[in-house]
Formats: structure tokens, sequence, C-alpha cells
């Protein structure tokens, strides 16, 4: 057998270790003179290199480290760049498989620079090969497959023959996780045949694992063990390392339901990653035997072994890249580790009754909760200088490959988003400070912060059971609830009978009250203040628009003509969603800033068309403000209402929506600026939130970006949301086929005849202090949910940039005069305005009045989020 070229690493990630040669191929500058001098300094130095390769292979990292960075010093003084660049490679290679994540970022970096200074051009495919793997690790999917597919592009010579194979199943592992299977296998295929001609048992044995745990992903059980049962057997034949073989048969054997063969594995997994000569532990072995038990009932032994994997799932967030896609790619990976401990920590507390256990789950679920945004803010806020000219040319280059991506749904424009998202990554890893735990202590802090009036309601949600912790002055409760799978589908029976105004709205709403808030103390039902810390899967639901269970044997007994009105939750309480307990104390706790001007900023009936009769008018430039814009060009529409791909996009105008301004400006007790029309443009907007306003209302289309499955076997590919047909909706109505990802607002063409675009990634840039931003577009405060990231979307830019509170709505809202705003911002006006206050009054006017605005469907689709 020949000697593996390529070394795994632990963790599931294996980055490349380049080997020195005497010569380099494809370098565009002249080789220096290949001189006996030469010659024996380059053999010394590829010695020093062997050195280095040995001690990796042996897991001796700390060593191994050493040796490269000796060679990278030397190499670099003697004037071999080369050399530097790949010394440089593996000293990454080693931080990397010490869980060096940040420092691993710089090295891998520095290698490239070196290895692009010296013109060569395999290197720099190497060092983007182990960028792949780094991102793959950090769960930022677009980075890791643009850094990947690029290696895989650009690697020549005998480098490509050394770790084409590797690459091969790094691809295929990301192709799978875009739901790509097909084409997983097949990258699979081609690595492992090839490994099997060169002999290269470490890396046959490497592809068939990896393999086996893509297919555990896709719950395809049989043929998952046929991949991880042949990857053990030539492990144990050949002496290679076990334990990812045991840790991943032993969660095959969870998923089969063997629970004793998935014990005996799991024990076998961790054995071997705490001895001497075994990988750092791992999180994740002791995550799953703490899940196995958890199953068999062995409550205590599955808290303990959760808390180590909790532990080290910290320490692991702590060293993990510090840019927005890799915290918010790591954190879907977490929260399966905070969720295990959560459920086996509760079910412990409710037999043995040790409030200390309650305590413990809720300050684990708080922390994982919103952890990304609460970085994102407090990173904003530390600048004391503005981002970059070059971060701002980034997210221009951002934007116009995400419209391009809307405009096509091509692999060249998916592959464009991804690469910019990729450099967008490195330089906001090089700006932003490492990620920091919440401060300890949140539940006593909590309770300690509400006023008596008030009550805190987290909920977590699981596979078997859920948990909802009750939070007052007097300190907590825990209930337990049904499975995730029951309520998901309470909620989303609730939130369509409610938008569509169905019949069974009043049922659904009640079911779905009844088992959220039906066990509820009665104490905590008549606080008339909640704050809501919710669960992801919760985020959808007009919580404010639920009926109240309250009917009587008699009420009961009448037909639903004769019952009485129902009574909302709107009706008994002020309901405000919160990011999560740790970043609402942080935000109570922050040192008043300037109070915002009593400034009202209104944004609406801007110009989406080269029709508009207002087009002769004078236009908003594109080039000024605190960051780039985003274009687009003209469109043409389908007979059936459907935007089509002409090249671009084109919107009907929101009449409504400047009467709506008008109405709101009236009311409002203080100075108004409205920007309609040519002036509702990004320049303007900013020119105004220097001036700190009290309120920045949005009357505009609201665009959703979504991720479309490719049904022609192409994958995911980017689109845009149905439903932006001419009518009386703002944004995407309820036709449309997808969720969105995350919101787009649109403003006025520019002088070149393209809409300005703000995105969620431009909006969380900017350091405001404004008080309340309003987004009445429809499914404004929509974005993708992630547990310990939150909201994504528009809702959570805006906090980001420094909000203190943010309306939005959860679907199609009409382009009317704005009924609900007016009395919204007349009850804001008032001595101590209280934005939440102010929008359940606004509600409750609603209900109370005339016609269609009383129905939930129209006032049940706003709810605020709340920064204070």
């Amino acid at each position: 057998m020949k000697p593996a070229q390529i070394v795994a690493c632990c963790a599931l990630v294996f980055p490349l270790v380049g080997t020195v040669s005497s010569s380099v191929p494809h370098r565009r500058t002249k080789l220096l003179p290949l001189t006996k001098e030469r010659v024996a300094r380059r053999r010394s130095l590829d010695a020093l290199n062997q050195e280095g390769l040995a001690l990796y292979r042996q897991r001796r990292f700390t060593d191994a480290q050493s040796r490269f960075g000796a060679l990278r010093q030397t190499a670099a003084a003697l004037e071999e760049f080369d050399l530097a660049a790949r010394a440089a490679t593996n000293v990454g290679a080693c931080q990397f498989a010490s869980r060096q994540y940040q420092s691993a970022l710089r090295t891998f970096l520095e290698a490239r620079r070196l290895a692009e200074s010296a013109s060569d051009t395999s290197e720099t495919a190497i060092v983007d090969a182990n960028l792949g793997s780094l991102y793959r690790e950090m769960g930022d999917l677009d980075a890791a497959v643009h850094w990947t597919e690029q290696s895989f592009e650009n690697m020549s010579g005998e480098d490509r023959k050394l770790h084409l194979r590797e690459i091969q199943v790094t691809l295929g592992s990301l192709r799978a996780s875009q739901k790509r299977l097909p084409e997983a296998l097949e990258l699979f295929r081609q690595a492992i045949d090839g490994a099997d001609r060169a002999d290269d048992l470490a890396l046959y044995a490497r592809a068939w694992n990896r393999l086996g745990e893509e297919l555990l992903r896709s719950h395809l059980l049989p043929q998952a063990e046929s991949a991880l049962l042949e990857a053990y057997r030539v492990c144990k034949l050949h002496h290679l390392p076990l334990d990812n073989s045991y840790r991943n048969l032993g969660r095959l054997r969870m998923d089969q339901g063997d629970l004793t063969s998935a014990s005996a594995l799991l024990d076998r997994a961790v054995e071997l990653a705490s001895g001497p000569a075994g990988p750092l532990p791992a999180w994740d072995m002791y995550h799953y035997r703490g899940r196995v038990r958890l199953k068999q009932g062995r409550l205590r032994e599955a808290v303990d072994d959760l808390r180590i994997a909790l532990r080290l799932a910290r320490a692991w967030r702590w060293s993990a890249l510090p840019d927005e896609a890799s915290r918010i790619g790591n954190e879907g990976w977490l929260d399966q580790v905070y969720s295990a401990f959560i459920e086996a920590d509760n079910r412990l507390y409710l037999e043995t009754g040790d409030a200390a256990l309650m305590r413990e789950t809720f300050e684990a679920a708080e922390e994982n909760r919103a952890s990304s945004l609460r970085a994102l803010f407090k990173e904003r806020q530390a600048q004391i200088a503005d981002l970059p000219p070059s971060y701002w040319e980034a997210i221009a280059g951002l934007q116009r490959a995400e419209i391009a991506a809307l405009r096509s749904a091509g692999a060249a424009s998916q592959q464009a988003v991804q690469a910019t998202r990729a450099q967008l990554g490195i330089m906001e890893a090089a700006l932003v400070s490492p990620w920091q735990p919440a401060p300890g202590e949140v539940l006593s802090r909590a309770a300690s912060a509400l006023d008596p009036d008030s009550l805190l309601l987290s909920f977590q949600l699981g596979e078997s059971i859920s948990w909802l912790w009750a939070v007052d002055r007097t300190g907590p409760v825990l209930y337990s609830l049904p499975p995730r799978r029951e309520i998901q589908a309470l909620a989303q029976a609730a939130a369509d009978a409610i938008r569509e105004d169905t019949q069974e709205a009043s049922s659904a709403g009640s079911a779905l009250y009844q088992t959220l808030f039906g066990p509820l103390a009665p104490r905590f039902q008549q606080k008339p203040r909640w704050l809501l810390s919710l669960d992801p899967a919760l985020l959808d639901v007009p919580v404010a628009a639920l009926p109240v269970p309250s009917l009587s044997k008699l009420e009961h007994s009448l037909s639903k003509e004769s019952r009485p009105a129902p009574v909302y939750v709107v009706e008994r309480h002020t309901t405000e969603v919160i990011p999560g307990a740790g970043y609402w104390l942080e935000a109570t706790g922050r040192p008043e800033r300037t109070d915002p001007a009593p400034l009202f900023v209104g944004v609406g009936d801007p110009i989406y068309n080269t029709a508009d009769p207002r087009r002769g008018g004078r236009l908003p430039v594109s080039h000024a403000g605190l960051s780039w814009p985003l274009r687009l060009t003209a469109a043409t529409r389908s007979d059936s209402g459907r935007v089509t791909d002409a090249g671009g996009l084109i919107l009907p105008r929101l009449v409504a929506s400047s009467s709506e301004l008008d109405a709101c400006s009236r009311s409002w007790n203080g100075q108004s600026v409205l920007l309609k029309g040519a002036d509702a443009s990004r320049r303007n907007l900013v020119d105004q939130l220097r001036r700190n306003p009290a309120v920045v209302h949005f009357a505009t289309h609201i665009l959703g970006t979504k991720v479309l499955e490719d049904h022609s076997g192409e994958g995911l590919v980017p689109g845009l949301a149905e439903g932006l047909v001419p009518g009386s909706a703002k944004g995407v109505g309820p036709g449309s086929a997808g969720r969105p990802a995350y919101g787009l607002i649109a403003l006025s063409l520019t002088d070149r005849n393209e809409p300005e675009l703000l995105q969620p990634a431009e909006i969380a840039g900017w350091k405001l202090d404004a008080g309340l931003v309003v987004l009445s577009g429809c499914a404004s405060a929509e974005g993708t949910v992630l547990q310990g990231t939150g909201l994504m979307g528009l809702t959570r830019a805006w906090l980001a940039a420094g909000a203190q509170s943010v309306v939005g709505s959860r679907w199609a809202t009409p382009d009317e005069d704005g009924g609900l705003f007016r009395a919204f911002y007349g009850y804001l006006s008032g001595r101590r305005p209280d934005p939440a206050q102010a929008l359940r009054a606004a509600q409750l006017e609603m209900i109370h009045s005339p016609g269609w605005r009383a129905r939930p469907r129209y006032w049940g689709a706003y709810f605020m989020v709340g920064n204070r």
C-alpha cells in the first residue's frame, strides 16, 4: 500500500496537507535557477516538512505545527515563497485539527497570499480546499461550496493527482447537504474507486464513512449501514483509527432502535476519543451517547453526558469563526445538543423536583436563543469607526449577485451568490470579534427585571416533548407540552385559518391557545403584559389573534351564530415578542442613549415602473449613502400575473400607501418627513436616519426571496417568491409558493431606471439610534427561522442596526389608507409612549370598529418585536 498523502483529522474534517516537491508546476513567473546549493537547501527544507507530516499523522498536532512553523519562517527568509506557502498551509491544517478555527482561517489566508505571490496556482487551490473544509465545519454551506468548487476546478499537476479524491469526498458531502444526492453519490463513487486503485486505505475508509454519514442524514438507513460497515471493516483489518466508525455505527443503531448496541458502540467511541492517542474530545460523541441513554431512561447518566457535550459545544462555539454566516450555520448544529440536554434535565427535574435542574435548562435554552443576534448587535454598537468602503463594496457585489439569481435560476447565478458570500464572510471574520457567552444567572436576573404586571414565557419545542417556562417576579414554573410535530400542526392550522378568515379560525385558534397557554396557573393568566421568547416554530403564530377558550356550558349549546363574539388574547394582554431573555436583559441594561428626536419618517408610494406619471420628475442618484444600492432592470409579466424572467422585475404602484403616510403623519404628535415618489430613495432615507428619528415607517413593497426546489435535478436554486401581482396587497400575497427566506425593501427607481432594494445584510451593517421601525408591507417580519439565531430577515436586521422595536406583518396586508396605523400613532404620541401598548390599543380599536377591519385577518397580521 502507498502511504496516504492526505491525512484525516478529527471531527469529520480532513484538511489537506500539501507535500513539498522539488519543483512547482504551473508557475507563471520565471523560476530561479536550480543550482546545486539551492537543490540541497530545498532538500533540507523538505526533510523538515516530512518530520512535520509524520507528527501530523500521529495526531501530535502541536509538535507538527512547530515543525511547519519553523519551515515557514526559514523558507520565507530564503525567498522560497512556494515552500513558505505550503508550510503555512500545513500550519493551518494543524490549527484546524486542534479546533483553533480562527487561527486556522488567518493562516490559510496568509498561505493563500504567499501562494498567489509565488504564482503557485496549484497551492492556491490546495488552500481553497482547506477553506472549503473549514467553512463546512462551521456550517456555512455557501462559502464551503464556493471554495471547494474553486479548488476542484483550479488544482492541477501532481497536486491534483494527490488530492483530487479527497476533494471529491468533501464536495460529495456538500452536494448531499444541498439535497443533490445523485451528484453526491457519483462523487463518492469516484473517490472510493480512485482510493481503491491507489491502495489508499485510509482515504478509502474515510470516504465510506463520510458517505454513510450523509446517507444517515438522509434517513437511508440500509444504505448507510452498508457504507459504515465497509468503513469499519477496512479500519479494523488495517489498524486504522476507529473512533469515527464507532460513533457513526452508534448513531445508526440508535436510529434503528437497537439501543443496547448503540450504547456499546458509543461507549467505545468516547473511550477512544478520551485516550492519549485519540482525537480531541468531540461534543457530538457525548451528545449521541447522552441521547441513547435518554431513550433508555437512564436520566442521570444522560444528563452527565449531555452536560459534557454542552460544555464542549460552548468551547467549540467560542473558537468558531466570528462571521455572521458561520455563526448562523453552526448554531443549527449546536441546537441538537441544547435540545437533548434540556429534555434530559427537565425530565430529571420532573422526577426529582430539584429546582436547580429547571433553572439550568432555562439558562441553556435562553443562552442558545438569539445568540448570533446578540453578537451581531454588540459588534455593530462597539464599532468606533464606520465599516470600511471595501465592506460596502462587498455588500454591493452580494446584492447584485442575489438579484441576478432572482432573475435567473441557473447554476452560474447561484455560484456567483456563493462566491460573493464567501468573500463577505472572509471580510467579516477579520472585522468582528469572537462570540461571547451571555452573562450568567439569566433566570434570576430576568425575574428581578420584570415588573409586577409582566410575565416572561419561554417556549422550547422538542421531538418527544416540549417545554414552557413561565417566569414572573416570584420565580419560574415549568410546564410540559406536546411534541413539536403536534404543536406545529396546530400552529399551522390556526395561522392559516386566521389569515384566510375561514369558519375554523375560532376553533383552530382556541385549540392552539389551550395547548400553549391553557396549562398556565391563574396568577400567570392574569398578568396584563406577556413577553414571548418563542421557539422558531411558533414565530408565525398570531398570538394576539388567538381566541381565549372561555365558553360556558350554556354557550356551548348555542349555535355558532348565537354565540358571543370571541375574546382574543389582545383583549386581555399586551404581547411583545423578544428575541430571547438574554438579549432582552442586555437591551434593558444598556446605558440610556440620546433619546430619538420626535421625528416621524415615512417612506412610501415609490415610483416602481417607467409608466408611472411621476416618472418625469427628479430621480435619486444611485451612488451615495451608507453603502452601494441594489439594482434591478425592468421586467414583464405573464398572463397569470407571475413575474417572468425578462431580465428583471416590475412592481405595481401602491397608490393608497401615500394616503397611509399622510394619515399616520397627521396622527403623529411631532415633526414629520414623508419620502414619496422619487424622494423614496436610499440616499434620502440615510439622510433622515442620521437624525435619529423616533419612528421610521415603510409603506412599500417587501419582496420575499426564497429557495425553490428544482425538480430538474439541479437541486436548490434561488428564486423570487410568487404572488407579486398587481392588486391591493403590499408584497407577497397568500398565494406565495414558498416561505420567504428574507425580505427586501423596494424603494423608487433610480436615474438608471432600476429600483433600489434594501436587504438585511446591508441594514444590519448600519449603526442607528432609532426608536421604532414599522414594516407595513406583507411578510415583512418573515425570514428563515433557526434556533439560536432567532428570526432571520428584516426584523432581525433592524434590531441589529440599533432599532429599539420593530413592528412587522406575518402575511399580506391591504393597500389601504392605514386605519390601524393611524390609530397606532395616535396612541404612540401620548405622554409615556409604549409601542407594544400602542399597538394593542390600535388593534382593540379595530376589533370594535365596523366592517372588515374588525376581523383578525387584518389586525392580527401585525406584531411587535421588542429590544427594550
